[in-house]
């Protein structure tokens, strides 16, 4: 597995040097966005949704520069245009997060003086199972629901392979920006929670200091190069570990797991 990731790494970093304009895009919709919050703000729910309609076409404009990267495609600025064209793309996965997280809303409105620590649970489920959405978008014909369960069942597959180069990854940045905490367990998976998406990462590299901002967005798109090629790897079914082929260990382990790290990511809510 090691092996693996060495020719994984060493791929990615070609293919993310080459396409170092889908890197520069990513300041770019980053600022398209808050510019886009700031003039719908007056607007309300409408406002909302027309943000969400932007977030969703910058999103996957960026996606579709990444996976011409991960293809080894040259990208050209014309591109940053087209890429837009996947906002519906994007869009439906958004719908279906947001039919979840209403549900979520119901639970913790249930759960009375609980409902933070149901809705830190939710999050912390939420990053482990869904943290392939992004190469899915680009790599897998799924929409909406359907993508969502292909999501969390290439994790249920493939936990150990996937994770542990992601967790190193979110370490780095974690230690980057200066917010990595050790001596508190929770605290720490709230991060990690946070890192299971896109804003959450940009959050982080938003509050480090500007010099270094360049460098980790450099990074970051490197990770997500990476992390393209990795799925490719693990999907084809050819490199996995044999023990990642018997699912039913895997996924009971897997699940214990989450179960124990819900259950301090909770006790840390309740002490906050």
């Amino acid at each position: 597995m090691l092996r693996l990731y060495l020719d994984v790494a060493s791929r990615a970093a070609k293919r993310a040097a080459r396409s170092w304009l889908a890197a520069l895009s990513i300041p770019i919709y980053a600022i398209i966005v808050v510019g886009a919050v700031r003039v719908a703000a007056p607007l309300g729910i409408v406002g909302g949704f027309l943000v969400a309609i932007v977030m969703a076409a910058c999103f996957g404009g960026y996606l579709s520069l990444l996976g011409a990267a991960v293809e080894g495609t040259q990208i050209r600025f014309a591109d940053l245009k087209h890429g837009l064209r996947a906002v519906w793309d994007v869009m439906s996965v958004f719908f279906a997060l947001w039919i979840i997280s209403l549900g979520v809303g119901v639970l913790a409105k249930m759960a009375g003086p609980n409902a933070t620590a149901v809705g830190g649970v939710a999050a912390l489920a939420t990053a482990i199972f869904f943290n392939v959405i992004p190469e899915l978008i680009y790599q897998s014909r799924n929409r909406s629901f359907a993508l969502l369960k292909e999501s969390a069942t290439f994790v249920m597959e493939n936990p150990f392979a996937w994770f542990p180069p992601n967790l190193i990854f979110a370490f780095v940045i974690l230690w980057a920006t200066g917010t990595l905490t050790l001596s508190s367990p929770g605290e720490l998976l709230v991060k990690l929670s946070m890192m299971g998406s896109m804003g959450g990462v940009l959050a982080f590299v938003a509050g480090a200091p500007l010099w270094m901002a360049p460098l980790l967005i450099v990074f970051v798109h490197y990770v997500m190069v990476f992390r393209g090629l990795l799925y490719q790897e693990l999907r084809s079914g050819s490199t996995r570990m044999p023990l990642l082929q018997r699912t039913g260990p895997v996924r009971s382990a897997i699940s214990t797991a989450v179960s124990a790290s819900c259950s301090v990511y909770t006790y840390r809510l309740f002490e906050m």
